[in-house]
């Protein structure tokens, strides 16, 4: 039988009610403070990570053979007839010194990228791994970032950053971010870091850190060589977000996804620094004092990657293992430490003069200089991303 007139009207207001209902429940869903800040972060996290990921895929192919894992600068606000919003600047601070400025989104291939307050991401990165100008020193895996990162109470959250990926956030206090010049058609604002990064004023600074670098051009280029701190913190007076670009993040990459391990295979198989190698008068504590890169193919892949290397002479000629087999008998042993294990540690020249911090298993035993003490030596031909910190080893043979 047909529903009678009345039951039909009950059901349609029922209906008219539940919809009314839902969509009551999703307005105070929407007007919810707390759901604003949750799609705020969610937001401010995205462009973050995606940030990261530039950054890195950046690194990754802008490397060559000679050299692996430097950062590009900051857009730091220098338009120019060559350069434009959202470039990376050529010349950025003194060397080996931090800088800072907007994440330079254009060199990277990508869109700019906005926080959750609708803010162009910044970029901090270290002296040692920035572009230009490049750094007085080595570049490799143990080379240490310059970047710190603390919280409120001072607690080292982070160390030795190579970079860091800022959202700034609504502005705080008295910071401006007033359009300081019309080319700055996507991220607007001007490149003042105290009118982004916090606190504005040095009263609200926690242990006298502020995150930039005061009375500097545009409060961003450092003054020295050392360390920065930042503080990570959510108050009145801080709310920068940040994220970390680890020095493991970078070479990570050139472990498995370039051919790194080729390199390093190069290095140790030229025959014109092989045979510098079996003359050389074998002296310091890896052996390596009179090691000269000259002498090599590769002269910048060498000088990176010197401190690397070990050199020992045995006591008679004597077979070594390579890849578990026996080699014919060696009369010196060039080894090739991998990347650092967990109980080695790699931070100072003390550190990097220790053998131990490179060795492994028993060729700890074995390594001594000039001569060895023994011929226990065992290890690997090449190097692999699976077992990074393996040593490599090298038989010069007797009769060489």
């Amino acid at each position: 039988m047909m529903p009678s007139r009345k039951q039909r009207g009950m059901t349609l207001i029922i209906l008219v009610f539940m919809v009314g209902l839902a969509a009551t429940a999703y307005l105070l869903y929407a007007l919810n403070p707390d759901t604003f800040k949750i799609e705020r972060d969610k937001k401010t996290a995205a462009a973050l990570a995606e940030a990261k990921s530039a950054l890195l895929g950046y690194v990754l192919t802008k490397s060559t053979e000679n050299v692996w894992g430097y950062l590009p600068n900051p857009d730091m606000g220098l338009l120019g007839s060559f350069t434009k919003e959202g470039d990376s600047t050529g010349i950025a601070g003194i060397k080996d010194a931090v800088v800072i400025g907007k994440l330079p989104w254009q060199s990277l291939g990508i869109s700019p990228l906005k926080d959750g307050a609708n803010e162009c991401l910044w970029y901090a990165v270290s002296g040692h791994f920035k572009n230009n100008p490049k750094t007085a020193g080595v570049l490799n895996w143990d080379t240490q970032g310059q970047i710190d990162v603390v919280d409120n109470h001072g607690n080292v959250l982070a160390s030795n950053l190579a970079a860091l990926l800022v959202s700034p956030g609504h502005p705080l206090g008295a910071q401006s971010r007033v359009l300081a010049d019309a080319g700055f058609i996507q991220c607007h604002g001007n490149y003042d870091a105290r009118n982004f990064l916090d606190p504005y004023s040095a009263e609200d600074a926690i242990a006298d850190e502020l995150n930039y670098f005061i009375n500097s051009m545009n409060n961003s280029r450092a003054s020295n060589t050392g360390n920065k701190r930042f503080v990570m913190h959510k108050s009145d007076a801080y709310n920068d977000r940040f994220l970390f670009v680890t020095v493991d993040d970078i070479f990570r990459l050139f472990n498995r996804y370039t051919d790194f391990s080729t390199q390093i295979k190069s290095l140790l198989d030229d025959s014109k620094f092989k045979e510098h190698l079996q003359a050389v008068a074998i002296e310091g504590d890896k052996g390596t004092k009179n090691v000269e890169c000259d002498k090599a193919a590769n002269k910048t892949f060498c000088k990176n990657w010197l401190e690397m290397l070990l050199l020992t002479q045995l006591p008679v000629a004597t077979p070594i293992i390579v890849d578990g087999v026996p080699t014919a008998p060696c009369s010196r042993v060039l080894i090739f430490g991998g990347q650092k294990a967990a109980n080695q540690t790699r931070l100072d020249a003390n550190d990097k003069n220790n053998p131990v911090n490179y060795l492994e298993g028993s060729n700890v035993t074995a390594f001594h200089v000039p001569t060895a003490n023994n011929a226990g030596f065992n290890g690997v031909s090449s190097f692999s991303a699976n077992n990074p910190s393996a040593d490599i080893l090298r038989c010069y043979e007797a009769d060489m």
